[in-house]
């Protein structure tokens, strides 16, 4: 293949996937419209800065990685936000694939982002936050534990089922089906539940490794009523909420905690 002919395919290329990234995004500005309302031009979207590289030795990260239950109430920064969610579910390839893995490439987790000025939504293809609402829901997230509901941030993982179901899957398993008298519509159902519970997972230790290299509290947090949960974020007969993960500065004194 010549030199041209290899540049013009990389084009070709480059351009498909910025299309689908577009069409993508117009899809999910449409679906969060019809489930949060309508905004203005200006709140829609929040692009956050590129990505810091977290130049820090595994060694040291696997060492400093651990459940952290007291926060200071200062804001995350917009730096520290991005490196984070970039490391958690961020693009790290030209075809699109993500930090962290996902059983069938489904990537079904999708990530809502709660913080004092409202819900948000991170879109991975274009490193920011989408707004849907100025509610502040964080409360939403637990059981009275005043000490880390005081988180600045709130990371929500949802598991979009919609998304485990696409043609190629169903194909898959009509295949097996002819191959296995053991597979069913109920063994189908309980491997979408166990690719959810373990994309989360690894997204949620993707969170605690990030956040012990931004010098970030942390923690995972699974007691809450995901009904209500779900309620405040419009989520679908199809989604449900994995898991919570509380997230801000670790307290410099006691008064980092009087608001």
């Amino acid at each position: 293949m010549t030199e041209k002919k290899t540049i013009k395919n990389f084009v070709e290329t480059l351009e498909r996937r910025v299309n689908d990234i577009r069409e993508d995004f117009t899809e999910l500005k449409a679906e969060m419209t019809r489930r949060f309302g309508p905004k203005k031009d200006d709140e829609i979207f929040r692009a956050l800065p590129k990505p810091q590289p977290l130049d820090v030795p595994l060694k040291t990260v696997l060492m400093n990685r651990r459940s952290e239950r007291s926060f200071s109430d200062e804001p995350i920064t917009d730096y520290d936000l991005s490196t984070l969610l970039n490391a958690v579910d961020g693009i790290n390839r030209p075809n699109g694939k993500r930090t962290t893995p996902s059983c069938l490439n489904w990537r079904e987790i999708e990530v809502y982002v709660l913080k004092s000025n409202g819900i948000w939504r991170w879109v991975p293809e274009r490193n920011g936050l989408l707004f849907l609402s100025i509610r502040d829901v964080r409360e939403e997230t637990g059981f009275g534990q005043p000490a880390i509901l005081a988180a600045p941030v709130e990371l929500v993982y949802v598991a979009n089922f919609k998304k485990t179901r696409g043609r190629m899957t169903m194909l898959g398993e009509k295949i097996i089906e002819l191959f296995s008298d053991d597979w069913d519509d109920e063994a189908a159902e309980d491997i979408r539940r166990r690719a959810a519970d373990l994309n989360a997972g690894a997204k949620v230790q993707m969170t605690y490794l990030a956040a012990a290299a931004l010098h970030l509290s942390t923690v995972v947090r699974l007691g809450f009523d995901p009904e209500r949960l779900g309620r405040a974020l419009h989520l679908g007969p199809d989604e449900k909420v994995v898991a919570v993960q509380s997230l801000g500065y670790r307290p410099s004194s006691i008064f980092d905690h009087i608001r």
